[in-house]
């Protein structure tokens, strides 16, 4: 187990949400109670998102598998929902993940600041969800925590095509941005699967969740292009409820 917990600096800032389709969101519990938006009910039976990662305390399991990826550069385009901002993938089925034998197509990718998952307590500034659809209509998404410090070449043209006006949702770059979702997540990092929800209303469950310990970086510049336009957009922490984490060491 490698432990990121320097990487975390609770920061004051707008966080990513897994849509899905979905596209509504509620901010975390530090935000003022007039931005909070959540109709989600949880249960002490609920199986919700995020949640924290304690690090010293996670389920060793060898039967729990990484997904494969299988990640081509392609074009996405770039729009503001209306609660975050949010890329589409123009073309379905080049880029997908394989989890449990089962494929999943990439849909779209969106972020959340502060990140929504957190590490022993502590946010990261930044999250990005993948979402993923199977054939079936099964979720599964890879959540990437972000830290400040270099620019993020990777994610360069999303946060140049970012609209200039919160909920623009008609007006996106004028060209669709070219990404390779390779290049999103860490090249190397320890992952974290559990049974979870989307983090945004109606907050349905049933999706696979993997989240990287090793954070990327995104500069200050790049997160205030975010926060300018979406401050405060994460849902918090949800309670386990006697859920596992389980922790994927990758060779």
């Amino acid at each position: 187990m490698t432990k990121y917990a320097a990487f975390y600096v609770p920061l004051t800032a707008a966080a990513l949400a897994l849509t899905g389709g979905v596209s509504a969101w509620a901010a975390p519990a530090s935000a003022p109670t007039s931005a909070i938006a959540s109709t989600c009910a949880s249960t002490p039976t609920s199986k919700q998102s995020p949640v924290d990662i304690p690090l010293r305390s996670l389920t060793d399991s060898r039967k729990v598998k990484a997904p494969v990826l299988d990640y081509e550069r392609a074009a996405f385009t770039v729009r503001d929902t209306g609660e975050t901002i949010q890329a589409d993938l123009t073309t379905i089925g080049p880029n997908a993940i394989t989890l449990d034998g089962t494929r999943y197509e990439l849909r779209q990718f969106h972020l959340h600041t502060p990140s929504e998952h957190t590490i022993d307590g502590e946010p990261a500034a930044m999250e990005l969800h993948l979402v993923h659809q199977s054939a079936e209509g099964k979720l599964a998404a890879l959540g990437v925590l972000f830290a400040l410090g270099r620019e993020n070449g990777a994610l360069a043209g999303f946060f140049d095509a970012i609209p200039a006006d919160a909920g623009a949702t008609s007006s996106v770059a004028p060209q669709p941005v070219q990404i390779n979702p390779a290049h999103l997540v860490p090249a190397w990092s320890d992952l974290i699967r559990y049974d979870g929800s989307l983090t945004t209303p109606p907050c349905s469950e049933g999706v696979l969740w993997t989240v990287y310990e090793r954070p990327r970086t995104i500069s200050k510049a790049q997160l205030g292009a975010f926060t300018a336009v979406h401050p405060e957009n994460s849902r918090p922490v949800q309670p386990l409820n006697g859920r596992s984490l389980f922790e994927v060491d990758v060779d």
